[in-house]
């Protein structure tokens, strides 16, 4: 179902009884879902679903625990939505209000927190369910940015006992054990979020104060909390505290899928290995997938004079490596081009991918014979990779006979190759390669390389494929057309001669079909203007 149609859903529900209860929840299970991935549009609805079930406690506790179940982040657009419904003066707004204000389930008290009155937002923050509902931590953490500054301190107050409840004696008894995984998990979402307002810094201090109290088995847990900033904020906490073992931060490194985490702990692993002088770190770093990883890793082998492991990554594909190699093999005194050099002369049977683009980046137009023979390689990636060095090296190399090439990556660099240079192709050459018996990659080559020619060129390519059959071709040619008619028109004073003029018009009448009717209209002004 569309979220727009989320609310008349809900509405559906309204004044259901306890029969429905089941139907009302899976309501709520679905908008809670869609609102985690959806924002305010979605949230509304879930907002309408929550106001239908918060008079009846069973149902209430429930729904509470499916938005729990849907993440801590959607109550920040919940908020907002629920605070847009308390607005007005509805006889049902205001029965709902009144409903709310007496706070009798957890629900209801989450619901207050976001009554459009200070003081009531307030009476929700200080309530005891707060300081023992872990389900409720978001909502709290919401109120700590609260426009109203005793809203405010007042939740600012209760999140801090709840974290720190280890310095209210008082108030063991009932609130969350300290450095509690759960709690933190269930606010760590929201605040990292609500850090960036105006307001947000005070939540977000009481929360870095609390992960660098925390034990290592609750950071640990935290650590992994499935949503990514929440994550990202306590690897920073933990890495900044010291708080991580170097076993812990091998492992972020190699087995974790954010690779900003895995950056940030192969940075500090790099920070460790020059100050203790590890490089013995540094070397189980260079096996590292990601490309920045291999590059901290790298430099810092050099920066202690280790200068060896350069060879090693010459042939990288990651040109940031790949560069870094070359520095450190300059540094020990070698000569990279020479290495890229003499491993084209004599081929090994490797893929020379990685040496035909290190050779690109230090190489001379000189060294085009080296390249020339991997334009026929077997391997497209590698014939790409041919072209796109002999570009770099400003090689005057003749590579139109590729455009016909079956590889899209070899015909996306000839296109490059070709504009970059000052040698065209023929014209005829291009229009025989936009017919139908061609791939659509050499149909959408030639086109480009028309499009870069006279305005005449331009118009004539893309009237031809905009009635083509290949919706692809057809959809790009009409949008370079439109932006050529709302772009270029005003600026185009071309004087063509009849028989040009009679060709584009006969394409304009064939083609008025599949073309907007303004970009039809501009087209025959200016074929009758430049007669």
């Amino acid at each position: 179902m569309r979220v727009a149609d989320n609310r008349d859903s809900v509405r559906d529900f309204m004044g259901c009884d306890h029969g429905a209860g089941a139907s009302m929840l899976d309501s709520i299970r679905r908008l809670a879902h869609e609102s985690a991935i959806g924002g305010r549009r979605a949230a509304d609805g879930l907002a309408d679903a929550l106001v239908v079930v918060v008079s009846d406690d069973r149902l209430a506790g429930r729904a509470l625990e499916l938005v729990h179940q849907a993440g801590s982040k959607i109550w920040i657009d919940l908020d907002l939505a629920l605070r847009s419904h308390f607005s007005g003066y509805s006889k049902e707004r205001i029965a709902t209000a009144k409903l709310v204000a007496k706070m009798r389930n957890p629900l209801a008290i989450a619901m207050a927190a976001c009554s459009p009155d200070g003081r009531q937002r307030e009476r929700a923050a200080g309530h005891p369910a707060m300081w023992s509902d872990t389900r409720l931590l978001p909502m709290l953490t919401i109120r700590t940015t609260d426009w109203a500054a005793p809203v405010r301190a007042k939740a600012l107050y209760v999140l801090a006992r709840v974290l720190f409840a280890d310095d209210a004696p008082a108030l063991r008894t009932w609130a969350l054990h300290p450095g509690d995984a759960a709690a933190l998990r269930a606010v760590l979402p929201v605040v990292v979020r609500l850090g960036e307002r105006s307001r947000g810094s005070g939540s977000l201090d009481v929360v870095r104060r609390a992960l660098s109290r925390a034990d290592d088995a609750t950071l640990t847990d935290v650590r992994q909390s499935a949503d990514w900033r929440g994550r990202r904020f306590a690897y920073e906490v933990s890495l900044d505290g010291g708080r991580m073992s170097e076993a812990e931060m091998m492992r972020a490194v190699f087995d974790g899928s954010d690779i900003v985490v895995r950056t940030r702990c192969a940075k500090a692993l790099v920070g460790r290995a020059i100050t203790a002088d590890r490089p013995d770190i540094l070397e189980r770093l260079l096996d590292g997938t990601a490309a920045q990883i291999r590059v901290a890793a790298l430099t810092a082998l050099v920066q202690l004079g280790r200068t060896d492991h350069g060879l090693r990554f010459l042939a990288d594909n990651a040109s940031m490596v790949r560069l870094t190699a070359q520095w450190a093999v300059s540094r020990a005194g070698g000569d990279p081009a020479a290495h890229y050099r003499r491993h084209l002369a004599t081929p090994s049977g490797q893929n020379p991918r990685g040496y035909l683009a290190g050779l690109g980046d230090c190489g001379t137009s000189a060294d085009a014979h080296l390249v020339i023979p991997h334009l026929h390689d077997a391997r497209p990636r590698v014939r790409a990779e041919a072209v796109r060095t002999l570009r770099r090296l400003n090689a005057e190399t003749d590579v139109i006979a590729l455009l016909e090439d079956a590889a899209p990556a070899v015909v996306r660099n000839v296109v490059k190759t070709i504009r970059s240079s000052a040698a065209g192709v023929p014209a005829d050459r291009l229009w025989a390669l936009l017919t139908p018996d061609h791939p659509r990659h050499v149909r959408h080559a030639a086109r480009r390389l028309l499009s870069g020619q006279d305005p005449w060129t331009r118009i004539k390519a893309d009237l031809i494929l905009s009635t083509d059959p290949d919706e692809a071709l057809a959809t790009t040619a009409r949008a370079d057309l439109a932006a050529w008619c709302s772009r270029d028109l005003p600026r185009a004073y071309p004087s063509w001669p009849a028989e040009a003029r009679h060709e584009l018009a006969d394409l304009v009448t064939r083609s008025e079909h599949a073309v907007s009717p303004n970009d039809t209209r501009l087209l025959r002004w200016l074929l009758n203007a430049s007669g």
